[in-house]
């Protein structure tokens, strides 16, 4: 059984297709119950239930839990992929509610979701916990302070947290992170909405990666998380998985084949 954040449209909706039609269960949360009702409809029927979630709120996230359990009576599978990008201005001028807000949503929410599955997965001796990073966790852009820090975050959360269930000897509960690149997604096309005449910022490199056809589909990014919380991945852990891992790609292509 699956819990996917941000399940409602993008990777999310993707993951959620894939790992229904490989026969799991799937929860799927969102801040949009109508998207994540239609996707949980078409995933997988009977065997999915859309629960409205905001990540940045502790209550909601506990409600998801408890209704996995209810429904399924476990949780073999988190995928953290809810996010958002927004503010996209500089530093001097950004708001700091909003920034605070990036940085919950992003990395305090996956911390929380982790944590409310993590008793149940460690009593069942199994689980995987994929978090949904970006490249932007170790480059820096500017305009993108909050998504690049909460992402830059979101690693090294993956890894101690990694850390800390192998001091403790629980080697069926894994946790990893993977950075998809650029997909093309409803975010992608947010920062390519923005106006950056007379600024200082640049996104030019979203605008190329999307005119020469470079963006991912979701589908493909799915494939990639399907292997990572898969049997494929049992001995990885703490690691942050990328497309520009050519070895590693090859494996998920020999292993899906």
């Amino acid at each position: 059984m699956a819990i996917i954040t941000g399940g409602g449209r993008g990777i999310g909706a993707a993951a959620a297709d894939l790992l229904a039609s490989a026969g799991a269960a799937v929860v799927l949360t969102a801040r949009s119950q109508d998207q994540v009702e239609a996707v949980a409809i078409r995933s997988a029927g009977a065997k999915a239930i859309a629960v409205p979630c905001d990540v940045a709120n502790p209550d909601e996230i506990e409600e998801v839990v408890e209704a996995a359990l209810s429904q399924f009576d476990r949780v073999d599978i988190l995928v953290n992929n809810a996010g958002i990008v927004w503010p996209v201005e500089q530093v001097c001028e950004a708001d700091p509610e909003e920034w605070a807000y990036n940085i919950v949503a992003n990395l305090v929410g996956p911390f929380q979701v982790a944590r409310n599955v993590l008793p149940v997965m460690l009593d069942q001796r199994y689980g995987r916990i994929l978090n949904i990073t970006s490249g932007a966790a170790d480059h820096a852009a500017p305009g993108l302070s909050a998504y690049c820090a909460a992402k830059a975050g979101l690693n090294m959360l993956t890894r101690c947290l990694a850390a800390e269930l192998q001091v403790e000897g629980v080697a069926g509960v894994t946790v990893n992170a993977l950075a998809p690149g650029m997909v093309d997604t409803e975010m992608q096309a947010d920062i390519r909405s923005i106006d950056t005449h007379g600024s200082s910022l640049d996104f030019s490199r979203f605008h190329q990666a999307h005119q020469q056809g470079e963006l991912l589909t979701p589908a493909s990014a799915a494939r990639l998380i399907y292997w990572l919380v898969g049997p494929w991945s049992r001995d990885r852990s703490g690691e942050i998985f990328t497309r520009t891992d050519t070895t590693w790609l090859a494996t998920v292509d020999q292993d899906l084949s």
